[in-house]
């Protein structure tokens, strides 16, 4: 099992076009809930097996399960509002978040936590295929190798810290 963060999708739709990419934040904060839900769910019925799934995801590690604790524990649901900007995967607060605040709590938190980097993408890619729109038409080929790069970069950079 292996994923990639909305933000890659998000990123190179904002460089071609902002509207389409804003409605793809809408659509990824979407996709949380219904991923975020049953996960949070799973974890109140059996947080062990929950708890082990998300552990087999590649660069989840357990020291990261404790980190989404403490979290929880010293800030309650709004330690959701760091997760999308700390390195540390949303899949693990919703199986961490049923020992530490009610599913409607979880859910409510879940779109501003996800909101923020995504709007951040997005203004960033978005300005940048704002001020670069030409630039853009003229060598898409170019841009879509930049882009790819950015981001294979970021990974790499995201794995070596892990």
């Amino acid at each position: 099992m292996f994923f990639l963060i909305p933000d890659i999708v998000i990123s190179i739709t904002a460089l071609f076009g902002f509207r389409p990419a804003l409605k793809q934040v809408g659509l990824a904060v979407i996709g949380a809930l219904l991923a975020g839900i049953p996960l949070y769910l799973w974890a109140q019925q059996d947080a062990p097996s929950a708890r082990q799934m998300v552990l087999h995801v590649p660069f989840v590690r357990a020291s990261m399960v404790e980190d989404v604790r403490a979290n929880l524990v010293e800030n309650g649901a709004s330690a959701m509002l760091h997760a999308s900007t700390s390195g540390i995967p949303y899949k693990l607060f919703a199986v961490e978040a049923p020992e530490h605040i009610d599913l409607t709590v979880f859910a409510s938190m879940t779109v501003p936590s996800r909101l923020e980097r995504l709007l951040i993408t997005l203004a960033l890619f978005g300005g940048i295929g704002g001020f670069l729109r030409k630039q853009i038409a003229m060598h898409p080929r170019r841009a879509l190798g930049l882009h790819l790069l950015f981001w294979v970069g970021s990974y790499a950079y995201y794995w070596s810290i892990v």
